[in-house]
């Protein structure tokens, strides 16, 4: 879409949230709002936009942006929708809110391999990057938006109530509630983790979030379905950030790719059904060699490493 589209359904958005406020709004009105509204998703994403904004405003009020008391002051064009300066203030607002939240600065972070990196937001956030993570941040004054592409995020949000830290991860957007949580995207799933507070799960497909608290946590599959919700290991979730992989019956498959994260060696199986072996333990982040040995002691599994290749067969 567009930009000036964007801007048209928005402005759209805002005279009929501005009419449906009126004292005069009547039933066909509303009626015709509906008919609008459920014509294609940019409505229904517009109009949300306009009803956020507007539960913002105090927010707008108490900030100083060059030209808005001259605008407020303006009286509208005659027969224009906007008739009162009730509603004059509202586009305003609306619009001057919506400008200042499309024009914030998205910025972008990454990682290599085997690197870790901590991110202090001006908020006074602070992101932990686990190795090979990329994401964007875009902070607006009345936002805060993440969106992760690949990798693992430990998140210590400094909460703001009129100000929403969330984090998008495919259709999966995952709210702050004044929370520390851990969040991992992989190609073969990913995983939700809440240390400390409370978030809320939210996909595209869906109308209302669920809560997830403190000690718990969520899986993803690769398909990006939401699992059951279940205890998680705080120390197993958070290890990562003191250099520590740590698995618990996790599959050799995943255990290969997470080390892969760590190490410029390409994992190979000579038997895809050793990939479906499971592994648990805790090793250095920065050591293969504990590893392949761990491998060798613990499964019916010989590791040979040629270069830059590691080719796991059956003893």
């Amino acid at each position: 879409m567009t930009q000036q589209r964007q801007h048209r359904i928005f402005r759209q958005a805002v005279e009929w949230f501005v009419q449906l406020e009126s004292e005069r709004c009547d039933e066909l009105q509303r009626s015709r709002f509906q008919d609008w509204l459920t014509e294609n998703d940019a409505h229904r994403q517009a109009y949300a936009e306009a009803e956020r904004l507007w539960s913002n405003l105090d927010n707008l009020k108490a900030t100083h942006i060059p030209g808005l008391e001259d605008a407020r002051t303006v009286r509208p064009p005659a027969g224009r929708l906007m008739r009162t300066g009730l509603s004059a203030l509202l586009l305003v607002a609306l619009a001057t809110g919506w400008w200042q939240d499309y024009s914030a600065e998205t910025i972008s972070y990454s990682t290599g391999l085997g690197e870790r990196r901590n991110i202090y937001l001006p908020d006074g956030s602070q992101l932990t990057l686990n190795a090979a993570t990329r994401l964007s941040v875009r902070l607006s004054w009345l936002r805060r938006r993440v969106e992760l592409d690949e990798g693992e995020v430990l998140f210590t949000v400094a909460h703001q109530g009129l100000r929403p830290f969330t984090v998008q991860m495919d259709d999966l957007q995952v709210k702050d509630i004044g929370t520390v949580f851990n969040i991992k995207k992989r190609r073969e799933g990913g995983a939700v983790s809440v240390l400390e507070g409370e978030v809320e799960l939210k996909t595209d497909r869906s109308w209302f979030g669920d809560s997830l608290k403190a000690g718990f946590g969520r899986r993803i599959d690769r398909d990006g379905r939401l699992q059951a919700v279940e205890k998680v290991d705080i120390e197993q979730s958070t290890g990562w950030t003191q250099g520590h992989l740590m698995f618990n019956h996790t599959p050799l498959a995943e255990v290969a790719a997470e080390l892969e994260r760590h190490h410029a060696v390409h994992i190979v199986f000579a038997d895809p059904i050793l990939a479906r072996q499971t592994l648990s333990g805790s090793f250095d982040a920065a050591d293969l060699n504990p590893f392949l040995q761990a491998v060798e002691k613990i499964l019916p599994i010989r590791a040979k490493r040629q270069k830059q290749t590691i080719v796991l067969s059956k003893r």
